[in-house]
């Protein structure tokens, strides 16, 4: 029997289980998904694991996951056939036996009764459960889930498909008390600093306020890196600070907090002025753009179609580059950017040095000017003009 978590820390431990995932066939794109919700209800990630369709290796996996989690959710392996062995795994892990729900037989039948489908003697084992599980209902599947729960801890069964999973998912989280948080972790997007140089900044910040309980994590993703704090500090008004703080050291690259891409944010505005004319300001443009060889102007045009009036809003960009060592198809030294935007009478100069990684760094040119379009459209201070 396992000891009690005391006190029971909100981390989870993410399992999906199938010889297709580990193939690699299918990408395991509920694990991701189950992340996402799990954040989302204040539950942090603390590991995933995929594994084959073996007794064994699921059943070491929920041991393992029990030993730091509050939560183990294991996804997948809850068919009729021999290889969906999941259920059994963990009863086997948690020392429970298995034991026949009729409730979940009787729904077995009635769906494959409305579909014309015969009931197959292997369909049982899909009413088969450790015992004392607190069934979750599939609507959309005979997969029935499950949450067991021993000594203080939650071990939670679902269905591989994703139709079937995630709103079970959802259920079983506020089955164990799990709400959606009010606030997400504070976090930023940052564009033109490298990754060592963003976490020094944020590091020096959280080293240097006293009574911070926050850490910070750290995420490339060219051309952006991202940054989350997770945690708070001693004193809520300390806790209510650091945002500020962070933001503060990181002036000037911070391109969003909700962490889309600067091209997203753009498109937005874009779609929402073509609806409303006075939604967000005047986006149409007129572009000249040999920095990201027309990929930025294919994007636009692409998106929003200029009327035969022309462009609205009084917008010329005009982006540029300067290449050291290297060219667009020759991947070596770095990128000198600048992109000019003029709103109306007023001109804006915005620059970026990058290093020339490869083909995509005419993926982040058009990143930097959709950014430096923002900026410009928003009176950002220009930086480094």
């Amino acid at each position: 029997m396992l000891e009690p978590l005391t006190p029971a820390p909100r981390t989870a431990c993410v399992i999906t289980v199938g010889d297709e995932l580990l193939r690699g066939e299918i990408a395991d794109t509920n694990g991701t998904e189950a992340s996402r919700r799990l954040t989302a209800h204040g539950i942090a990630t603390r590991s995933r694991h995929t594994v084959a369709d073996d007794r064994q290796d699921i059943s070491d996996a929920v041991g393992h996951g029990l030993g730091q989690a509050w939560l183990v959710l294991v996804i997948g392996g809850l068919g009729p056939t021999s290889d969906d062995v999941t259920r059994y795994a963990v009863g086997h892990a948690l020392g429970l036996d298995m034991e026949d729900r009729e409730e979940a037989w009787d729904a077995v039948c009635r769906r494959l009764a409305d579909l014309r489908i015969d009931v197959h003697p292997d369909n049982r084992r899909q009413a088969q459960f450790p015992s004392g599980s607190v069934l979750l209902p599939n609507a959309h599947g005979t997969a029935w889930g499950a949450t067991v729960t021993v000594g203080g801890r939650h071990v939670v069964l679902l269905p591989g498909p994703p139709k079937e999973c995630l709103p079970m998912l959802d259920v079983a989280l506020a089955g164990v008390g799990a709400r959606p948080t009010a606030t997400a972790d504070p976090r930023w997007r940052t564009m033109g600093l490298p990754e060592p140089e963003v976490a020094a900044r944020v590091d020096a910040v959280l080293k240097a306020t006293p009574g911070a309980r926050a850490t910070a994590g750290y995420c490339w993703r060219y051309p952006y890196v991202d940054v989350t704090l997770h945690g708070g500090a001693e004193r809520p008004d300390t806790a209510a600070a650091l945002p500020g703080l962070v933001e503060e050291a990181l002036a000037g690259h911070v391109v969003g907090r909700d962490g889309r891409s600067a091209g997203e944010r753009l498109a937005d505005r874009v779609t929402a002025a073509r609806g409303d004319s006075a939604a967000g300001g005047p986006v149409g443009l007129t572009i000249e753009d040999s920095l990201s060889c027309g990929r930025f102007q294919q994007w636009y045009e692409g998106l929003a179609p200029r009327a035969d009036g022309g462009p609205a809003g009084g917008i010329s960009v005009t982006a540029t580059g300067t290449w050291h060592t290297g060219s667009p198809t020759d991947h070596r030294g770095s990128v000198a950017m600048r992109c000019r935007v003029a709103v109306g009478e007023t001109v804006h100069t915005y620059r970026l040095d990058e290093p020339n990684l490869g083909p995509e760094v005419l993926d982040g040119a058009a990143e930097f000017i959709a950014w430096s379009v923002l900026r410009a459209l928003d009176a950002e201070p220009a930086s480094g003009a």
